[in-house]
């Protein structure tokens, strides 16, 4: 499990343990919970992933560990509305996304996830190694395979050292031939009017709270439309989101 809050990961580690599962291990980082997912013996047989972390989005997460382990079974869990995160963890590669206080719905899901496993089926209902259409198609793959996502994974620490491209490349034989470091997806500019205004409040320096007060919508819609324009500008990040809208949407 991955959670910023360690209060949560306590109960969640108890009611889940109640319901007969075995917790591997909680991070309390994205960044943390991705490192622990490149090495095939220290993969959980389902990661819980939840929406809103310190360092990075749950959205974040779930793209840059479907990289590194495809057929690892991800569920979302948020203390807001699902909802605004459901469209884009399930595009990155989640099962679902649960409210955290929904313990016997998790814990269904995850059992569900093990029957399949044990039946050779992934996630999505299909054959171990096989690939959905929607991460198939090409739209898909260069919305996954992003800038964003590539410097999510770049920038892991390797027992204290930054987790380089070189390194990733040396670590992953596949990668070395798909990977394709040159390609410059095209930016969409085509933001909402609910993410034009959080954009343009960040421009303007305004915090995420004084943000949500304006609008009148929680952190939680915030931060998942934080991410959906970064996937349309192929940003590292908010701050580099921001420059773009200041810069070619004159913000």
């Amino acid at each position: 499990m991955v959670d910023n809050d360690a209060m949560a990961l306590m109960a969640l580690r108890s009611l889940l343990a109640r319901e007969g599962f075995a917790i591997l291990w909680t991070a309390q980082l994205g960044a943390a919970a991705i490192q622990r997912c490149i090495r095939a013996q220290d993969r959980p047989d389902v990661l819980l992933v939840d929406m809103a972390l310190t360092d990075m989005t749950g959205i974040d997460v779930c793209r840059a560990v479907r990289r590194w382990a495809p057929e690892l079974s991800m569920i979302g869990m948020t203390a807001y509305d699902p909802a605004v995160y459901r469209d884009a963890a399930l595009d990155a590669g989640a099962t679902d996304v649960i409210s955290k206080d929904d313990i016997t719905t998790i814990a269904g899901i995850i059992r569900r996830l093990a029957v399949q496993r044990t039946a050779g089926l992934s996630a999505a209902g299909l054959p171990v190694g096989t690939q959905s259409e929607r991460t198939q198609s090409p739209e898909t793959y260069a919305a996954s395979y992003s800038t964003a996502d590539q410097r999510t994974s770049a920038d892991l620490p390797d027992n204290g050292r930054p987790f380089t491209e070189t390194a990733a490349q040396a670590t992953s034989p596949e990668l070395r031939t798909t990977h394709e470091p040159n390609r410059q997806p095209a930016r969409s500019f085509a933001l909402s009017a609910q993410q034009s205004a959080i954009m343009r409040r960040y421009a303007d320096g305004r915090s995420t709270e004084e943000i949500a007060s304006e609008l009148g919508i929680s952190k939680g819609t915030i931060f998942s439309q934080v991410a959906r324009v970064r996937e349309k500008l192929h940003a590292r990040d908010r701050d580099e989101a921001v420059a773009l809208c200041r810069r070619y949407l004159r913000m």
